[in-house]
């Protein structure tokens, strides 16, 4: 028998949008959470209904889908079934994913993560007929206010902040800003989802619209 992901290369990515926006939960980055779900769950998730769900194991370490998650897809509506280890607190953690695409297959958000939400009538309706508005979205995003709390915390007016420092580098707000000419533009919105450089941070503090953009 042929393995379906190999059949159907939209699968993979599917389950890894369902991990990421997991271990975004339990790292509590509302960006991250705000980029990748949608609808009632969106809201749900931002205000925090879902943190004490998906946590970081004892040791930091990030929860995952084992083993080999079931996966299937049309070109507007995705589900993903699988489980999380279990950690020293608590039991294993079941996963039902329904993923919904607006625009294109190419741009997946994760609408469900529990049966308890994709059993609610209402939520079947909003599947059925695709009513996952983006506008609802950004006005739930908005009300939030801050998705990063210590990225709009640090004063980025200044280019003399010290955001980093050691032995060998002194890292300020200003190489933050000049990190971004080694960019093209189009490729801000993964810098800040990824989090991984202080310019990444710089662009959630001053350019929250790159939350809902997607190279």
């Amino acid at each position: 028998m042929k393995n379906r992901f190999r059949e159907d290369r939209r699968l993979g990515p599917l389950i890894t949008v369902v991990t990421t926006l997991v271990q975004a939960i339990a790292r509590r980055d509302r960006w991250q959470i705000a980029r990748k779900s949608t609808g009632p769950l969106l809201r749900d998730l931002l205000a925090g209904r879902y943190d004490d769900v998906f946590t970081l194991g004892v040791h930091g370490e990030l929860p995952w889908l084992e083993d080999v998650p079931i996966a299937v897809a049309d070109d507007r509506v995705a589900l993903v079934v699988g489980s999380i280890p279990a950690s020293s607190e608590s039991g294993r953690i079941s996963i039902a994913a329904v993923l919904v695409s607006r625009d294109s297959p190419r741009r997946w958000l994760v609408a469900a993560l529990n049966f308890d939400l994709i059993a609610d009538r209402d939520f079947q309706k909003l599947v059925q007929f695709g009513m996952f508005d983006e506008g609802e979205d950004l006005a739930a995003i908005a009300a939030h206010g801050q998705l990063d709390t210590e990225a709009a915390a640090i004063d980025w007016d200044d280019p003399t902040v010290v955001l980093r420092s050691d032995e060998k580098v002194v890292w300020t707000v200003a190489d933050a800003v000049a990190e971004l000419n080694d960019f093209v533009q189009s490729a801000w919105s993964w810098l800040a989802a990824d989090r991984i450089t202080f310019g990444g941070i710089y662009l959630r503090a001053r350019h929250p619209e790159l939350v809902r953009e997607y190279p």
